[in-house]
């Protein structure tokens, strides 16, 4: 073989090198490449809505997107096909597909004034990192955080009684959930006789969690980080 050859060998095979990894760095169905994924590209936000709404009837759930709630928007509402009496029978979804932009905190308020309209359980899907200000909103808020990593399990991951979760982020002090919350204002709370039928929020006692859903029991059950699966993926400043 001539030395001609070896060198035009050796160009088609860096080249075929090339193509090989870009087309796997594009192969994976979890995070297609923004750049030419329909409803990835900039200010867009389909692909992720959609995904998510597919992800969450394979979990069981009815699923619309893009609703209305009062004046704002929604990306995602689910309700659960076979109802478990549990708050995250309903869920509000907003869903963050942003590259490098971190999450703040009133993409966290929103979401949770979507959640109090909707009596449902308020999730937030991204794919960037949380700042600190809205991590510590979504711990007191019982936010459901879902990477694209979570959507690939087989159901929602649990809420845990310690934030995060032990042996998940080892450079952060494990707190229970109580911690992230103040004492609600006595003038506000519920007696425990539910004297008021009155659709709301219900704080319960100081150490109690909320619950948005004042009709359905389950708000209070956390499990142990020890007996779930769950992952933390977000990293802090």
């Amino acid at each position: 073989m001539s030395e001609t050859d070896d060198s035009h060998h050796t160009e088609n095979d860096t080249e075929k090198t090339d193509h090989q990894a870009e087309a796997a760095e594009g192969d994976d169905p979890m995070d297609p490449p923004r750049e030419t994924t329909p409803g990835r590209g900039q200010g867009q936000g389909s692909w992720l809505e959609d995904h998510v709404a597919e992800m969450l009837e394979e979990w069981g759930y009815r699923t619309e997107t893009r609703q209305r709630l009062l004046k704002l928007e929604a990306d995602v509402i689910a309700r659960r096909e076979e109802s478990q009496n549990d708050p995250d029978d309903f869920l509000v979804i907003q869903c963050k597909d942003w590259e490098r932009n971190p999450i703040e905190k009133e993409v966290i308020i929103r979401l949770c004034l979507l959640a109090f309209i909707g009596g449902a359980m308020p999730v937030l899907c991204h794919t960037s990192r949380l700042t600190e200000q809205a991590w510590e909103l979504a711990q007191a808020y019982d936010v459901r955080l879902l990477t694209l990593d979570d959507l690939e399990k087989d159901q929602l991951p649990p809420l845990t009684e310690r934030r995060p979760p032990a042996g998940t982020t080892p450079h952060r002090k494990e707190d229970f959930a109580s911690e992230f919350r103040s004492r609600p204002p006595l003038l506000l709370c519920r007696g425990p006789a539910r004297e008021y039928d009155i659709e709301g929020a219900v704080f319960g006692y100081s150490k109690s969690p909320l619950c948005y859903v004042p009709d359905r029991t389950g708000h209070d059950e956390y499990v142990s980080a020890f007996e779930s699966d769950y992952e933390f993926h977000d990293e802090l400043p």
